[in-house]
């Protein structure tokens, strides 16, 4: 029997959701229903790694689902409020629910089972946009277009195969938030373009790498010395090879295992170094202190640095990122690029000058990437236009040209201002200070103690060849270093950085081993 509130069961009113608010909010459902679920079909089976399918299946078309859930409940409450002002009595002020009356139950019975349907696919749709917006294609493709280089440069880093979360995040609730909160402001610096370029490095406040890094490269398990090769070669017509068997010495590991002396020395559990830098990039390092076990802080300074500190001096604990600070957005100078590249036989050695020609091509400074991939081929082509080869010839320029541009595409994005000089990279101390930071022999402790810029500290070389001998069998000897292009020792004394980085005087440039082509007979065009 109804109840006396509500009308007749036998007189079925019209319901609620008969109206125009109601009409656009079940559109809109049916609409983004109908496209969510045809666009989760294609992107299982055809477009599973097109991000912007991903981007209107769960975050888009989602928003539309609520909005049009949320247009359905506002036009039902209103056509409620307009039916009790036209009838008070029949309408109470709040809507009743008598699961009694008959059609009214299987009204309820409708709407729980399309609420019910509609959580479900909204949890569904919930974690599937969770997992999109951790995934890499997301941080570098959409919401973080504007670093494309970061994302470019990712794909060919050691870290290729992990994700952006996985060092930027790491695990744990906390940091998760943080990072939502801190990309609710990069996302609003990219739609009204407030975001400095390039992008600015180090980032503040970036996770400690014990909490990150350390997840997957354990720090106490000793690490035993390894040999590198590396390649270089002359600016001259046969592209002379020089080839260097270093042994660096890794080092790491605990009390427990056995104490190790070598360059991970620094990350020793029973070791804390802490530093100041003095400047945004972290490259002047004026003071040092090392704690080693039990026994009290030793502080360095450097001849210029200030005693006592600036009272707004921030103390850095130093991890892996102060040494691995590009593990996986490098950017690599043309002279490192081509010399890598002709070692492992990407470029080929056997065109002559092309260590002249192509580090020549990769230092212009271009104003856009079109520019430089049309400028790199037409140089090189005019450099090669006399060279007779017949239809062979011509095929080797033309895929040196291509990889070359290749290259370029991956270490340079004039649009977006990135090059290797504007992101130092602290491994080593060929092009920026690296390691010399610290160990140049200047830092000194109140007791005379330096830190030591003794090169046997950290590696040695095995062997070294020149020409042909190069790619013969390796001897192995530990020897002093000698320089390519038969230097003389006038490099003594100095750093690398001093004739080979991005800053070198002008003076120290002409030994550049990019400049000195200019010196060599100008025997070819």
């Amino acid at each position: 029997m109804a109840s006396s509130n509500h009308p007749s069961s036998h007189n079925v009113p019209p319901p609620l959701s008969h109206n125009p608010i109601c009409y656009l909010g079940w559109a809109v459902v049916i609409t983004s229903s109908t496209l969510l679920a045809v666009l989760a079909v294609m992107g299982i089976f055809f477009y599973r790694d097109n991000p912007y399918n991903s981007l209107v299946t769960y975050l888009i078309l989602p928003g539309f689902l609520g909005l049009g859930v949320v247009l359905i409940f506002a036009g039902i409450l209103l056509e409620w409020r307009r039916r009790h002002k036209a009838a008070p009595v029949q309408y109470p002020p709040l809507p009743v629910v008598d699961i009694n009356v008959a059609w009214l139950r299987r009204r309820v019975v409708l709407g729980l089972v399309l609420l019910t349907l509609f959580f479900s696919l909204s949890a569904i749709g919930t974690y599937q946009a969770y997992h999109f917006t951790e995934s890499t294609v997301f941080c570098g493709r959409i919401c973080h277009q504007v670093m494309r280089p970061e994302y470019t440069a990712y794909h060919y880093s050691p870290h290729a195969r992990v994700a952006c979360t996985e060092c930027h995040i790491g695990p744990g609730a906390s940091w998760f938030v943080k990072s939502k909160l801190s990309g609710l402001y990069q996302v609003w610096a990219v739609l009204t373009h407030s975001y400095h370029l390039p992008i600015e490095t180090p980032i503040k406040n970036l996770r400690p790498a014990r909490q990150t890094c350390e997840e997957c490269h354990w720090p106490d398990k000793f690490s035993s010395s390894m040999e590198k090769v590396v390649w270089h070669f002359a600016p001259d017509q046969v592209n002379t090879p020089y080839r260097y068997n270093m042994l660096l010495k890794v080092g790491g590991g605990s009390p427990e295992i056995g104490l190790g002396h070598g360059i991970h020395w620094h990350i020793n559990p029973t070791v804390k170094v802490r530093y100041w830098p003095r400047d945004f990039k972290r490259l002047d390092i004026p003071w040092v202190e090392v704690t080693q076990g039990d026994s009290p802080p030793r502080v360095y300074r450097s001849p210029d640095g200030p005693d006592p500190l600036p009272q707004d001096a921030q103390i850095r604990t130093m991890d892996c990122m102060d040494c691995h600070n590009r593990p996986s957005h490098i950017y690599r100078s043309p002279i490192e690029l081509i010399d890598d590249s002709m070692g492992r036989g990407i470029l080929d050695a056997s065109l002559p000058y092309l260590k002249r020609y192509a580090t020549e091509a990769l230092e212009r400074t271009y104003p856009d990437t079109p520019t430089a991939l049309s400028t790199i081929a037409i140089r090189l082509g005019e450099k090669y236009q006399d060279w007779q080869r017949g239809e062979s010839g011509k095929t080797l320029v033309e895929n040196n040209v291509k990889l070359l541009q290749t290259l370029y595409q991956r270490n340079f994005f004039p649009e977006q201002k990135v090059s290797w000089a504007e992101y130092p990279n602290h491994i080593g101390h060929y092009e920026f200070p690296g390691c010399f930071r610290c160990h140049n022999d200047r830092h000194q402790s109140s007791d005379g103690r330096k830190i030591s810029n003794d090169c046997s500290l950290c590696h040695e070389f095995l062997d070294q060849a020149e020409g042909q001998a190069a790619y013969g069998p390796v001897i192995y000897k530990i020897s002093p270093y000698r320089h390519p292009l038969n230097m003389p020792e006038v490099w003594k004394g100095h750093n690398c950085t001093d004739c080979h980085g991005p800053n070198a005087p002008e003076a120290a440039k002409k030994i550049k081993p990019s400049q000195t082509a200019a010196a060599l007979p100008a025997s070819h065009p």
